[in-house]
């Protein structure tokens, strides 16, 4: 009978230790050193969001860490980084691939640590779950696959790729001047919905004297309006700077800035262009202008044109959206100043083209900027209790609210519709330790309903978008076909200049459309049918 009670004893303590947590709270602390996305430094005499995060996770969760907050300047974040990488010693536990581009580039370095899938299944289940699930609501079931790819290189996992709604929320807006459209007679039920409409208002704008002036001073729009004009024709333009959408023609993979349909754009600009209808500096925009906010169209704001797709509908929030001491979107309340307090501005529908496409380009729920990357010379022991760090963060609620709010009632307070009203400045937050386990979330927001909820969809300024979006032709909807960086992506920088440069000389009618063919080959010599093949056989893989 003795040695039976024994045995049974050994049993339970047997039964007590598989189901503690896998870090004893008495063991030494491991040390996990994090270089997340912050918007300053963590003042390490005044954080006291660290230690109680500590405390949680080892009181609540047995999980005993010491964690070192590194500040990496965002502006300059892979300057700094790189040099770190060439002794991993030297460089952070999780750090931040800021693009595709920097996740392959570590990944073929060596300097990130690899693992299967199963692997974070078990340290992550909850975290894996809601994935697989769609996240939050189910709503992002279609992309599971392409999250599951983004997060592998050759079989194994190497990062866990952000999931979350408003990555393929759109985010530019046509913005039309209100004073000008009332001087025309221009309804919201009368707003162009066709690109010969919107030509045909951008004619009015500069030959109807909109502004009352007397004066032959007014042009149609800017050039991220004449933009939208690809949109109309299913194309995700990079003019002028960026790259091109890839899309599908005849079957095959394109750029879209080298297809006959962009050629049609280009064409319809040109004739705009030489019926004055376009300001003849319309490279320089004059929209964003150095040292004032990036989204605020000032060419439009002045009263130089009327129509720019330079910002969101947030950015052009009115009064009152989000709660009663709204001021208004950080561009609206510029037109007010310029223009006053009564002035108004309307939210337009995108012109379609024949063939019904409409739109700007948007993207997609799944990213790699802000995600965890993981020093490769980290153990796998290591590795599995960052990520069941992850998974506590999924799955408490108090604990993700200390981490990304702080303390309640000092750091910030609760409203009654679920969103929270933040007491001190992001600086000042991140001094005191907010933010500073962002990237041991696994990305910028805990992959839990409270922290899509907090971020997305409990988010007056965000649902007041959603519901424009509704509208009729206000959606946009044009996304690229390759999703992953390819391996001679660098090559767009050259591509792109001989773009812009032709296209910039068509519509000045300094270049003849009748060279259309010869500029195509000459984007296709110096590396665009390199970038073709490679975005071609990327689509044939998938």
């Amino acid at each position: 009978m003795k040695g039976t009670r024994i045995l049974a004893l050994l049993l339970a303590l047997m039964m007590l230790v598989a189901l503690a947590p896998t870090a004893v709270a008495d063991d030494e602390p491991v040390k996990i050193s994090v270089a997340g996305y912050m918007f300053g430094p963590v003042d390490h005499d005044k954080d006291v969001i660290t230690p109680a995060v500590e405390k949680m996770l080892k009181e609540k969760h047995g999980i005993n860490v010491d964690i070192e907050v590194v500040y990496i300047e965002n502006a300059n974040y892979t300057e700094i980084l790189n040099p770190r990488l060439n002794d991993l010693a030297t460089a952070p536990d999780v750090f931040l691939a800021s693009s595709t581009t920097m996740l392959n580039t570590y990944y073929d370095q060596g300097a990130i640590k690899t693992w299967d899938e199963a692997f974070f299944k078990e340290n992550a289940p909850d975290v894996y779950e809601f994935i697989m699930g769609g996240a939050a609501y189910g709503d992002l079931k279609a992309d599971v696959e392409a999250w599951r790819k983004a997060s592998m290189r050759d079989g194994k996992m190497v990062v866990v790729p952000s999931f979350k709604p408003d990555g393929s929320m759109p985010y530019k807006t046509l913005i039309y001047r209100g004073d000008w459209l009332e001087k025309l007679g221009v309804t919201e039920e009368t707003l162009p919905k066709t690109v010969d409409e919107f030509v045909a208002l951008m004619e009015r704008f500069t030959k109807e004297d909109p502004d009352g002036d007397g004066q032959d001073d007014t042009y149609g729009c800017s050039i991220t309006a004449m933009k939208a004009l690809f949109g109309s024709y299913g194309l995700g333009t990079g003019y002028s700077g960026s790259s091109a959408y890839w899309t599908i023609r005849d079957g095959k993979v394109v750029n879209g800035d080298v297809t006959d349909d962009a050629k049609t754009v280009v064409g319809i600009l040109a004739d705009m262009y030489a019926k004055g209808l376009i300001d003849k500096e319309f490279v320089a925009g004059k929209e964003s202008v150095e040292g004032s906010y990036w989204a605020i169209s000032h060419g439009m704001v002045t009263g130089l044109y009327g129509a720019s797709a330079n910002a969101s509908i947030d950015h052009y929030r009115l009064k009152g959206v989000t709660g009663p001491d709204d001021a208004g979107g950080r561009c609206a309340t510029e037109y007010w100043e310029v223009n006053g307090a009564d002035s108004t501005f309307v939210y337009g529908p995108w012109p379609a083209g024949p063939s019904g496409d409409y739109g700007w380009v948007v993207g997609t729920p799944v990213a790699v900027s802000e995600s965890a990357v993981y020093n490769a010379s980290m153990s796998d022991e290591k590795l599995a209790l960052i990520f069941k760090i992850m998974n506590a963060f999924a799955t408490d609620d108090e604990l993700y609210m200390l981490a990304f709010a702080g303390i309640e009632g000092e750091h910030y307070t609760k409203n009654d519709d679920g969103t929270i009203q933040r007491l001190l400045g992001n600086d000042e937050l991140n001094a005191v330790g907010v933010w500073g386990c962002r990237s041991l979330y696994g990305a910028d927001r805990a992959f839990s309903k409270l922290g899509y909820d907090l971020a997305f969809y409990n988010d007056k300024s965000i649902a007041n978008r959603l519901n424009w979006f509704k509208k009729d032709q206000y959606n946009s909807y044009i996304q690229d076909v390759v999703t992953e960086t390819l391996p001679s992506n660098d090559l767009f920088g050259e591509l792109n200049t001989i773009r812009d440069e032709a296209f910039t000389a068509f519509i000045r009618g300094e270049r003849s459309l009748d060279t259309w063919d010869d500029f195509v080959q000459e984007w296709l010599n110096a590396g665009g049918q390199t970038l073709t093949d490679e975005a071609n056989a990327w689509y044939a893989a998938q």
